[in-house]
């Protein structure tokens, strides 16, 4: 299944995005712009919507934090309030996954806040895993949140040649698991190139929501760290893997 994250700040390419065929899923940010009218449309187009959740990263003195982030500083009070109100900002959203957090999902305490929130609402999680020590996906299990992990980002590089190498990876995926998240972001090369590939996926492939993947398909107990043809990889050659280090701002790690 697809995810496209930081939706809310260009209408143009997030009509493109409602236009693609098939089950695909939003990741709006809570206080862009144009995040609110996106959702109201997204939901009469049958797509489905989460919060793309901002949160602190290893190197969040480095660049501008997105509106709304978590940061590992607030007190109890002050995250719960800041994450109640991203919750409001984007209406019909059924899940949450993180934007940025390579320091956050790190700490068992802030996702421990982020779970419960979550669990008193009956959303799930995905988890983006910027950074291969994440801890989100075993806290979500530990307060019963229905919960998966990102398998492939498509467009760290911006080019037909890297998307292909990635989009074929997450096929692979698919095919030995059964499933594969696959997480874009609304660059125009990334639009261009899921417009081509969507309407031409192979028989065996079929586009689902993040929700109905979760009924339907995940297993708790599948949490292997492989993320692309079945080998064992060493720590460094899966840290690249998980957490690549790129500059683009919407990659924020």
């Amino acid at each position: 299944m697809i995810v496209v994250d930081d939706v809310g700040y260009n209408l143009e390419r997030a009509e493109r995005l409602l236009n693609l065929p098939g089950k695909l899923t939003l990741g709006l940010l809570p206080f862009a712009p144009h995040s609110p009218a996106i959702a109201k449309r997204a939901k009469l187009e049958g797509k489905e919507i989460i919060l793309h959740q901002p949160m602190e990263s290893i190197a969040a003195r480095q660049v501008h934090a997105e509106p709304g982030t978590l940061t590992m500083k607030m007190s109890a009070a002050h995250f719960n309030q800041r994450f109640s109100e991203a919750l409001a900002a984007v209406p019909f959203a059924v899940g949450v996954n993180n934007h940025s957090g390579s320091l956050l999902t790190q700490h068992r305490l802030p996702m421990d806040r982020l779970m419960q929130t979550i669990a008193a609402r009956g959303m799930f999680f995905l988890d983006s895993r910027t950074t291969p020590n994440t801890v989100a996906l075993a806290t979500a299990h530990a307060w019963q949140v229905s919960a998966i992990k990102r398998d492939v980002f498509l467009d760290h590089v911006q080019t037909s040649d890297a998307m292909q190498y990635e989009f074929q990876r997450a096929l692979t995926i698919a095919r030995r698991k059964g499933h594969a998240v696959l997480i874009a972001h609304p660059h125009r090369k990334s639009l261009e190139f899921l417009e081509q590939k969507i309407p031409a996926l192979p028989p065996d492939i079929v586009l689902t929501s993040l929700s109905e993947l979760l009924v339907s398909r995940f297993n708790p107990a599948d949490q292997s760290p492989d993320p692309s043809v079945g080998q064992s990889l060493d720590q460094t050659t899966l840290g690249q893997h998980e957490n690549p280090v790129f500059p683009h701002r919407s990659l924020g790690q």
